[in-house]
């Protein structure tokens, strides 16, 4: 720094000294005063953005197609998923039935909720949307079924159906009954384990692969939002996963899970908010057991400690002033301001320890600390910022903000520092009179290895970069933001299950048609990709051969036709005459197990030995539990028999659907818009959890429909947008260094011996991605930019240190400067590495590579710098000038 700066700097350093320690509690108040108000703007105006899209400007052209197509069907953006599974097809859609009417009940909760399988247009078209194939088959099975129907419809008991049981089994029918036989015996099982256990009738009649027995619900719920609350969505989540955990209650044999971009956005909200409290409490407890450390003195730990909390709440309010909403990514800034804003304090009070230990006076001293290291840190929040301020031109608006509040946070931390510190020290008793001693000593070789090792070091420097280059060019982006959530998280998980199923995976991509022929051309173009599966529009609902379908349909009604009307409720009888027809049942099927037909045999006496125990059970039971135990049964075998049936009348009612007016409006307004655009929908042919298969999928659509839009799009494209602002940022701020050295250092060589360093530790840590399989993502890319503001710091306290002593690089790795340069660096590591233990993926990694980067920049400034930095043969005659001058 040019000596006319320095003099400048000098005398504004030793005035604020002056000015600070001489009115210390008015500077104390003042702090306190602009602490309070800022902490009070921030519970005010601070708020959490979980919107992922909402982290990239809204000029990408993506995001356009994105808003164009929200724009157009404004239901499906920020909905809710609920995912049913249950045992059976009736108790999942029991199940949707209790959903659907609690969730309905609560407007001011939910604005709509959309439930498919409820709308009486499929209840009752449900067989026109089978292939002829599966209508024949279905056929076949009610007419096996049909005597079992006939009956039961006029009385639907136990007695009867074991009555039918009985014939069938004398008849040597078993065959064509036997999944009937192993359900009454899983029912008779279950219920002996005091389990309850309902036979699916639907499953029996049309087998467990027709698409009408899929176990499987979707309900698709648009939240209301309540933007008086933090988390818009919250209270609407919150009410969604109580009525959830009632239904599950009520309902055993069934599983709800929530999931969508909303339930993830706010399952990771609330992980990451958790998760960064606690790594940023643990933080401040290694921050402070480091301190103690380093400083050897608990008043000047607790003097740093109170100077970085101020820091931070003044820097939260600035966030609050800046931005407004604070997001995913820049909600770590807390994490980081600890791990950064205390190098500034442990700076300043290591040069206050050593100007005491020189019997300086205490204001004396706290002036001459802040004459002397202030430049020094004034030059290295510069540096640090620079990091962060990369990212504010980039179209990366998550880590834009993040870099914004970061940056400025520097400034803040290096203002409180210089106010706030020296007044602290002023007051406290702070008196060191005692050297710092190492906890151990190392050998004295140790602390001259650099000079010693000149040679080897730099060509191993070289060697490991060579290698580094090597593995950097295998480095990887992970381009699904969700694998930056907690994998554990049910949202997440069920997401990532539903991309493994093509009929129901939600990395569908969308597009806009105005009319039906460019839906057909659209169509004709895509349908042969070998990476889509199907493309689906408003035109689809309106079956396919249906004048076939429906003569089928017809021949089905007419084989039930004495029976289409409601199908008979469960009908009760006594204790002792259902005791009877079990009994009886057990007879029969004792009987005729040695004329049984090959393979039933087995089945007959397994039921036979079930149905035994059963009546032991009973037998044994008090006299209103054996009534109990027999309703259970019988509710467990016939329950569900009237609502199959009655859902099958309603199917074999099937009228013609001629036209797109013939379907419900619940239908057409999610497929065509009040402008009259139409969705068309592009299901992918394979598991889009591989990259591999995603990417193709994308490429392969775009390639012909440019504008086709939706999530995988929006990850892929947000990936490119991404690494393009992390190479933008990595590029500026690597200018903007090389300009602030020279400027600063007024040495190429000097230069180079901060950059070559600090650029070795940057390729080491892009290595380390491979070798740890840690590849970048949207939250950890901003590693390297910063990595390079954090280590030019330490660059310039050891290239300065090395200028003052030229003469005297003996014990060079022993000295006030390297202990600061390691502390500061042991600090921001603590920090930085308890992100890399909570739950949030994303900011594990940001954790996990910022301390691994810090490490590689911690040797590289402490072993290669000075090798590079000194010149053996000048140091040479240096000393032996010296020497003479002595002499």
């Amino acid at each position: 720094m040019p000596k006319s700066n320095r003099s400048v700097l000098d005398r504004l350093l030793t005035g604020l000294g002056r000015v600070v320690t001489a009115r210390p509690w008015l500077w104390l108040l003042l702090v306190v005063v602009i602490c309070a108000a800022s902490l009070d703007y921030c519970r005010t105006h601070l708020g959490i953005n979980t919107d992922t899209s909402g982290m990239l400007s809204s000029d990408l052209p993506f995001l356009k197609d994105r808003a164009r197509m929200e724009a157009a069907f404004p239901q499906d953006a920020s909905a809710i998923l609920l995912l049913i599974e249950a045992d059976t097809p009736e108790l999942a859609d029991h199940a949707v039935e209790q959903l659907g009417e609690a969730l309905r009940a609560d407007p001011s909760a939910f604005q709509s909720v959309y439930i498919p399988s409820e709308e009486p247009f499929f209840k009752q078209q449900a067989l026109l949307f089978l292939e002829p194939a599966e209508l024949e088959q279905l056929a076949d099975k009610l007419a096996e079924a049909q005597p079992f129907i006939g009956r039961l419809a006029k009385n639907n008991s136990l007695t009867e159906l074991f009555s039918i049981l009985q014939q069938a089994v004398q008849q040597s029918a078993t065959v064509e009954v036997k999944p009937l036989l192993d359900q009454i015996r899983i029912t008779a099982q279950s219920l002996q384990r005091g389990e309850r256990y309902q036979i699916s009738w639907q499953q029996l009649m049309l087998g467990d692969q027709s698409p009408l027995s899929r176990t499987q619900r979707f309900i698709l719920i648009k939240p209301q939002f309540d933007f008086s609350e933090l988390v818009p969505t919250e209270p609407a989540l919150i009410q969604l996963r109580a009525v959830v955990e009632q239904v599950q209650q009520q309902q055993s044999g069934v599983a709800i899970h929530i999931s969508g971009e909303v339930a993830m956005e706010y399952d990771e909200l609330q992980s990451l908010s958790s998760d960064t409290t606690i790594a940023g409490i643990a933080s401040m407890i290694l921050v402070c057991g480091c301190l103690m450390l380093g400083l050897r003195s608990f008043t000047l730990m607790c003097a740093t400690v109170v100077t970085l909390i101020s820091g931070l709440i003044l820097s939260a309010g600035f966030a609050a002033l800046a931005v407004g909403a604070i997001n995913l990514i820049s909600i770590a800034f807390a994490v980081l301001y600890i791990g950064l804003g205390v190098d500034y304090a442990i700076h300043l009070c290591l040069r206050y320890r050593e100007m005491m230990l020189q019997n300086y006076a205490k204001q004396d001293a706290i002036i001459g600390a802040m004459r002397t290291i202030g430049p020094s840190l004034m030059l290295c929040a510069g540096t640090t910022s620079i990091g962060f301020f990369a990212f504010i031109p980039t179209d990366y608006t998550g880590v834009s903000e993040l870099g914004l509040i970061a940056g400025v946070s520097m400034f803040i931390g290096l203002t409180i520092t210089l106010t706030l510190l020296p007044a602290l020290l002023t007051i406290l008793p702070t008196t060191p009179r005692r050297e710092i001693k190492p906890l151990f000593t190392l050998p004295q070789g140790f602390y001259n290895f650099p000079l010693h090792h000149q040679r080897a070091i730099r060509w191993s420097a070289l060697l490991l970069a060579l290698v580094a280059l090597l593995l950097v060019s295998r480095v990887t982006f992970d381009v699904d933001p969700t694998n930056l959530r907690d994998p554990h998280s049910d949202s997440v998980v069920t997401f990532k299950k539903l991309l493994q199923q093509r009929e129901s995976s939600p990395f569908t991509l969308s597009l806009l048609a105005e009319n039906q022929q460019q839906i057909s051309a659209i169509t004709q173009r895509l349908t042969p990709l070998a990476s889509v599966d199907k493309v689906v529009s408003l035109f689809d609902f309106i079956p396919q051969q249906q004048p076939i379908k429906l003569a089928m349909i017809d021949e089905l009604a007419l084989l039930l036709g004495f029976q289409i009307e409601p199908f008979s409720a469960l009908q009760q009888s006594d204790v002792e005459t259902r005791m009877i027809a079990i009994k009886e049942l057990i007879l029969t099927l004792n009987r005729a197990i040695e004329t049984a037909p090959p393979g039933s045999e087995e089945t007959m006496v397994q039921l036979s030995d079930q149905l035994y125990r059963l009546i032991n059970q009973i037998n044994n039971a008090p006299e209103a539990e054996k009534k109990r135990l027999l309703d259970q049964f019988e509710s467990g075998l016939l329950e569900t028999l009237p609502f199959t049936m009655n859902r099958l009348f309603d199917a074999l009612e099937a009228t013609p659907i001629d036209r797109i007016n013939d379907l419900p409006a619940s239908i057409i307004e999610r497929w065509r818009s009040q402008d009259g655009l139409y969705k068309v929908q592009i299901v992918p042919a394979k598991d889009l959890n591989q990259i591999e298969n995603l990417k193709a999928f994308v490429a392969d659509v775009q390639a012909l429909e440019p504008h086709a839009t939706d999530l995988p799009v929006i990850y892929l494209e947000s990936a490119k947008t991404a690494v393009a602002a992390f190479v933008q940022a990595l590029v500026s701020a690597l200018v903007a260094i090389i300009v602030i050295l020279l400027l600063v250092l007024r040495s190429l060589r000097a230069m180079l011996s901060v950059l070559l360093p600090l650029l070795l530790a940057a390729v080491m840590t892009g290595a380390a991605t491979v070798l740890f399989n840690i590849p970048f993502n949207f939250a950890n890319i901003i590693a390297l930019p910063l990595l390079l503001g954090l280590g030019v710091d330490s660059g310039i306290h050891m290239i300065q240190r090395l200028r003052e002593s030229r003469d005297q690089v003996d014990n060079l790795l022993h000295n006030s400067t390297t202990r600061g340069i390691f502390f500061s660096a042991l600090t921001t590591l603590l920090s930085f590495g308890s992100l890399a233990f909570i739950a949030h993926a994303g900011t594990a990694s940001m954790g996990q590579l910022l301390t691994i980067g810090i490490l590689f920049t911690l040797l590289a400034t402490l072993i290669v710098l000075p090798a590079l930095a000194i010149n053996r043969r000048q140091l040479r005659t240096d000393q032996q000038i010296n020497q003479s001058l002595s002499k």
